[in-house]
């Protein structure tokens, strides 16, 4: 409690100063301009900083002290230089400035007073009265600056007249303390806060002034803030100087009643620090009051574009992420989503505040709908002029605004949102712009994630249709070894050899029918079953069991064998549907060679045959595309794009030559073992 009872008003009022100016000089400091006006400003918010920093620390008299007199003396020369800058060009630099007569003339004059005043040459009361001429310059500068001014003089009126009470003020003060010979006590102590309530005025000037090119920015939290660091201050003041009062005139009882009172004032001001009510209002107040826009847009868009960022399409909260994202935009707490259905039925996909509808809320909204299904208008059921909300009893409803979501031209949903009456934004037709700006944007992610679910759907359909082409796709090989089974049962079926080979194949033919199904219960293509083996024993095999039965038969060269490690039957498979393919293109007086070769690191398979041959448009558009058959209904279109997804997926090529009329070849190379 001894800082308490110690608490003066000047130090108070001193304190505020050095804050604003401090403000004022981060505030100037952050703007990208770079000229003579602005770095005499920063230079004189500084120092008018440090100034008042100095009184804050210190119980020297004014003017007393070798500091004090260099401070004064030093922020009167610095606002002198920067009032001659402002009345010349903006763009001159400190070197022509300072070449200027009067200027110079101006800077020596000062440095020598100065020198007279800290070396102690002078009285107090001429040093009071020279002040006085200083405060006369500054006031003939500030009328020559608003004369010149002419059709620009708005902009420099909040500069001149905030500079103009200072300089006055100081007049004053300085005239008091020559006549008697000392600074009041009372007229000093005001001093602060007389040179904390011109900062407002200095940031609207520099902000005006065109020719500075200082364009400095004040959000609304920057105000609010000021604001209540600004009205703290003030309270503290009233505090200080009514409990001095009562300790002047509370004889036995001062130290007690002053105590209690400073306590039970600090209290309040917390409470009203922390009120959410109190600075709501106050934010209310501030926007209603001291800015054009109801909203800081460019916050208010970057707040919803952060919210909107986090729409995660994957779970189910994202309808209440909308739905917060919109609510937040104007500052509302309470708040219903709901779409409507073809028949006209509500379907409430999030709720925030509040519970779901009730059956009168439920009639209001057929009613909206109704009426203005097709027209975009957003309806303020607080307001008691508007011809919808006098239709309706308004007891049991809990909203206030209601916002339509198009899709196109159609009523897709509405957006429902309310807030207690001191945080109520009353439409008009800035409200009204911008919440169909805001409807808008967040319909089309609305959408998107409509659509998104339908795409999703259609994809888990597509997958699941083409794993069943694949599996038709197999079935066909099946298909094929039971017709090579049956034509080659006419002649061997007797044969024991021929018995024993039918029932492996039989086998071989119910595993992979095992597989098949498999993958239809599960939905997923089944994993590769990789093995060793020799490649080309499985060439020879599907040659002659699977591909012998059409024209032209197959003619096999095998320069070099060689192992590979993958999926046996997807590799028989993929060369069937290559050789089959060939066969299909080629006469049956035509040939298709197959040639196996190796390298350092890989199988070389080519399939090269004489037929019909392909454009080299058809290879790059078509060839690979599945489902895209030149064979009508006999062909799925999957056995060229199954074979390069083979190669792919083991880190192996499938390349393709052809040339129409003469023949193609397919090099498929594969990793060795």
């Amino acid at each position: 409690m001894d800082f308490l009872t110690e608490l003066a008003v000047d130090k108070i009022g001193f304190g505020l100063a050095c804050i604003a100016n401090l403000f004022f000089f981060l505030l100037t400091l952050a703007t990208r301009v770079k000229n003579l006006p602005k770095s005499l400003l920063l230079s004189w918010s500084l120092l008018n900083t440090i100034w008042a920093g100095y009184y804050i620390f210190t119980a020297v008299a004014p003017y007393s002290s070798t500091l004090s007199i260099s401070l004064e003396l030093g922020r009167n020369l610095l606002l002198l230089l920067f009032l001659l800058s402002a009345l010349g060009n903006a763009q001159q630099t400190l070197w022509q400035l300072l070449q200027k007569g009067s200027v110079q003339l101006l800077i020596v004059v000062m440095s020598g007073w100065t020198a007279l005043c800290v070396f102690q040459l002078l009285s107090t009361n001429l040093i009071f009265t020279g002040s006085l001429a200083i405060c006369i310059l500054q006031l003939s500068l500030l009328e020559a600056i608003y004369r010149r001014a002419a059709a620009e003089r708005w902009q420099y009126k909040p500069l001149v007249l905030g500079i103009t009470v200072c300089a006055l003020f100081d007049f004053v003060l300085l005239a008091e303390s020559a006549m008697f010979g000392q600074v009041d006590n009372q007229l000093w102590s005001a001093r602060g806060f007389v040179y904390a309530g011109i900062i407002p005025l200095l940031i609207i000037s520099v902000r005006r002034v065109q020719a500075w090119g200082i364009n400095v920015y004040v959000s609304r939290d920057i105000v609010l803030q000021s604001s209540l660091v600004l009205a703290a201050g003030c309270y503290l003041c009233l505090i200080a100087v009514a409990g001095f009062y009562i300790r002047y005139i509370g004889g036995n009882w001062s130290n007690l009643l002053q105590t209690a009172f400073w306590v039970l004032g600090f209290a309040m001001l917390a409470i009203l620090l922390l009120s959410g009510a109190v600075r709501r209002r106050l934010k209310v107040f501030i926007e209603k009051h001291f800015f054009a826009n109801k909203f800081d847009y460019r916050q208010k868009w970057l707040e919803l574009t952060r919210q909107l960022k986090l729409i995660d399409l994957s779970k189910t909260e994202q309808y209440q992420t909308v739905l917060y994202a919109w609510l937040n935009a104007i500052g509302y707490q309470r708040g219903c989503l709901i779409q409507l259905d073809e028949q006209k039925n509500f379907n409430q996909l999030a709720i925030i505040g509040r519970g779901k509808l009730n059956p009168d809320e439920l009639v209001l909204l057929k009613h909206y709908v109704q009426q203005f299904e097709a027209k975009h208008w957003i309806v303020d059921l607080s307001d008691n002029k508007d011809p919808f909300s006098q239709q309706h009893q308004l007891n049991n409803i809990d909203i206030q605004l209601i916002v339509p979501i198009y899709s196109d031209t159609l009523l897709w949903g509405l957006c429902l949102m309310n807030a207690p009456d001191v945080d109520r934004q009353h439409l008009n037709w800035e409200l009204r712009d911008y919440l169909m700006l805001v409807s808008e944007q967040i319909s089309s992610y609305l959408l998107l994630m409509q659509t998104s679910e339908q795409l999703s759907e259609n994809a888990q359909f597509v997958a699941f249709s083409r794993m069943s082409a694949f599996i038709v796709h197999d079935l066909k090989n099946v298909k094929a070894q039971i017709d090579l089974l049956l034509t080659n049962s006419i002649k061997h079926r007797r044969n024991p050899e021929f018995i024993d080979d039918s029932f492996e194949t039989l086998a071989a033919m119910q595993k992979r029918l095992e597989n098949m199904l498999s993958q239809l219960s599960n939905k997923q293509i089944a994993a590769a079953n990789n093995s060793v083996f020799t490649a080309a024993a499985v060439v020879t095999e599907v040659v002659t069991q699977r591909c012998a039965s059409k024209s032209p038969t197959p003619v096999l060269n095998i320069s070099n064998d060689g192992q590979l490690s993958v999926d046996k039957e997807r590799f028989a498979s993929v060369l069937f549907h290559l050789i089959d393919n060939a066969q299909h293109a080629t006469a049956d007086t035509g040939t298709i060679k197959i040639d196996i070769t190796t390298d350092e690191h890989n199988l070389i398979v080519q399939i090269n045959d004489s037929g019909c041959g392909m454009s080299e448009e058809f290879i790059q558009q078509r060839l690979f595309k599945p489902f895209d058959s030149t064979k009508g209904n006999a062909g799925m279109g999957i056995g060229a794009y199954d074979a390069l997804h083979f190669a792919k997926q083991h880190e192996g090529q499938l390349m393709v030559s052809s040339k129409e009329g003469i023949g193609t070849t397919f090099t498929l190379v594969l990793p060795l073992h």
